[in-house]
């Protein structure tokens, strides 16, 4: 019976010193800064790829916005009667090796050829889309916004439409669905 005692008081000393150490230790702030430096690091880095992602978003948003209005002159200046000393079309080659004589009528083809071809770094060609169904770019529209195509297609004060699309993909953030933008603009052909 007298081990026994012993025996539990030597348990409740062993257990009041791991006490007074567990509070030793829990006022002591030893390695706290480790767990503040890493829960901040990871806030920090969160927010940067994520300034990031959104300044990329803008930039093709931008692209995407100034490629459309650039389609739209494109079209508007080399119109059916652009050339008038000899009809002659464009026949541009795709990107990355498009090329574009001066003096030219442009077709649909040359129209997305050009507009591609505007792509600059961090645009995906591939990405890009224009649209070139009836309603669009050729063979234009009379300036009163009929459905009618003009008497005669692509021709002096046609109403012409471009409209530019890109699917942007978020780099970094996982499970973000792309966002596809898309921009249109129009212009009358002058000559």
């Amino acid at each position: 019976m007298h081990m026994n005692k012993t025996t539990k008081s030597q348990r409740s000393m062993h257990a009041k010193v791991i006490s007074s150490r567990l509070i030793r230790l829990a006022r002591l702030e030893q390695g706290s800064s480790l767990v503040e430096f890493a829960i901040t690091i990871t806030m920090l880095m969160t927010l940067t790829v994520s300034v990031i992602g959104f300044a990329q978003a803008m930039y093709c948003y931008h692209f995407v916005s100034s490629a459309a209005q650039q389609g739209v002159r494109f079209a508007t200046v080399r119109g059916a009667t652009w050339s008038k000393d000899a009809t002659v079309n464009c026949s541009t080659s795709a990107p990355p090796s498009f090329t574009v004589p001066y003096n030219c009528t442009a077709s649909s083809t040359d129209i997305q050829n050009y507009v591609k071809n505007l792509a600059t770094v961090g645009i995906n060609q591939s990405n890009v889309s224009i649209n070139t169904t009836s309603s669009f770019i050729w063979p234009g529209q009379t300036p009163s916004g009929s459905t009618t195509p003009c008497a005669t297609a692509n021709s002096q004060s046609c109403l012409v439409k471009v409209k530019v699309s890109y699917t942007f993909s978020f780099y970094g953030i996982q499970k973000l669905s792309p966002l596809t933008m898309s921009s249109t603009s129009q212009g009358v052909i002058l000559q």
